[in-house]
């Protein structure tokens, strides 16, 4: 039982201590890079039939942008609470340049289909803090499903698990970053198949001609809901 209590109480100072690292991990604005590799079947002409099998490939470029607009603007005791949260600026090909996107699944207007580090609201089922820590689940699904564009592919949802990777330099800043899928699925150019998701972090200067380095500037979700007075 000595043992249990040593443990337990471990555990606890180990939390405290990784506390700051774990709100630190500085994000914002920060690029990757991203393969979006898909493989399935289209459908056919008749409904639920089987066309063509297919694969195909596209790299995007995604911006990590911060917002915490939402949850520094209601006073405590106000409704609603929400947590600061990632959006993510997606950059695709278009004919000869590049074509920004933001999915209204990933955000505060996704509703209660939405959590992790991507999303703000404070649900009664979730954990009672948010964490932004260097290696941890990004999910990418029930209901806040990411978009790819370009190449070969129109139209392209991923539905998946991922995880982020954050390594750091000995003055704690982020020396690189990878984003990986190790469950997959996607809708593509009317089909639909399995995917993989593979990215890493670049500098700026890395990015293609026509995707500008401040990308969209800022945060998309800036209409923040009104806030109600406690009873």
């Amino acid at each position: 039982m000595k043992k249990l209590y040593c443990l337990i109480a471990i555990i606890g100072l180990s939390m405290i201590f990784t506390a700051p690292l774990a709100l630190a991990q500085n994000l914002g604005g920060k690029w990757f890079q991203v393969t979006f590799s898909v493989k399935g079947y289209e459908g056919g002409s008749d409904y639920y039939s089987v066309s063509d099998q297919v694969s195909a490939k596209t790299v995007n470029y995604f911006q990590f942008v911060y917002n915490d607009l939402w949850s520094t603007a209601c006073p405590a005791g106000y409704t609603p609470q929400f947590y600061p949260f990632y959006e993510i600026h997606l950059w695709y090909p278009e004919g000869a340049g590049w074509n920004s996107y933001v999915s209204d699944y990933v955000g505060p207007n996704a509703g209660d289909h939405c959590y992790g580090i991507l999303c703000p609201r404070k649900e009664a089922w979730a954990v009672p803090e948010k964490t932004f820590l260097d290696r941890q689940f990004v999910t990418i699904g029930h209901g806040d499903w990411l978009a790819f564009g370009g190449g070969s592919i129109l139209e392209g949802w991923a539905n998946a698990w991922t995880i982020l990777d954050i390594k750091r330099d000995g003055a704690g800043a982020i020396k690189s970053a990878t984003f990986k899928s190790f469950g997959c699925a996607s809708e593509f150019a009317g089909g639909g198949g399995s995917c993989t998701i593979k990215g890493k972090l670049i500098k700026p200067e890395k990015l293609p001609s026509g995707i500008p380095a401040a990308g969209l500037g800022g945060p998309v979700f800036t209409t923040v809901d009104p806030c109600t007075p406690p009873p």
